[in-house]
């Protein structure tokens, strides 16, 4: 599901079944009523994995909460280290980002931090692409 301020894709990796990407500097907070009604059409029950690359920055853009089929539990949310992130996901998002880099345009960085992000983004599908069986999700 595609919108304004993110995007949702359809995984079962590990206790995700879901990835929220963020589209936009948008917090959270100001989108996530929105989540819970595209949520709730499929009652999934299932921890989310937010991916909030454009509010944050690299080191801190993952994110889990659990769904329970209608709302988000709102003191599940934990912040995940990139380190527990699953080569499937970190691919396949990071690999999003990088086809989709006009998304960087208007971010308030310099261009040197916004190229910095993207050289690691590059290097994250460099070492995570031979080992992601979600390559034929992609966006």
């Amino acid at each position: 599901m595609d919108r304004s301020t993110y995007i949702l894709k359809n995984v079962n990796v590990n206790q995700y079944k879901i990835i929220l990407i963020s589209k936009d500097m948008s917090r959270l907070q100001e989108y996530i009523s929105s989540v819970e009604n595209d949520l709730q059409i499929n009652k999934t029950k299932s921890y989310v994995l937010f991916d909030l690359l454009l509010n944050n920055n690299i080191d801190d853009r993952f994110y889990k909460c659990f769904f329970d089929g209608n709302k988000f539990v709102r003191d599940t949310l934990t912040k995940v280290q990139n380190s527990e992130i699953d080569n499937e996901i970190n691919f396949l998002t990071s690999s999003y980002y990088l086809k989709n880099d006009y998304l960087f345009e208007d971010l308030f960085f310099t261009k040197e931090y916004k190229n910095q992000i993207l050289n690691k983004l590059q290097k994250i599908v460099k070492n995570t692409a031979g080992n992601s069986g979600l390559a034929q999700l992609g966006f």
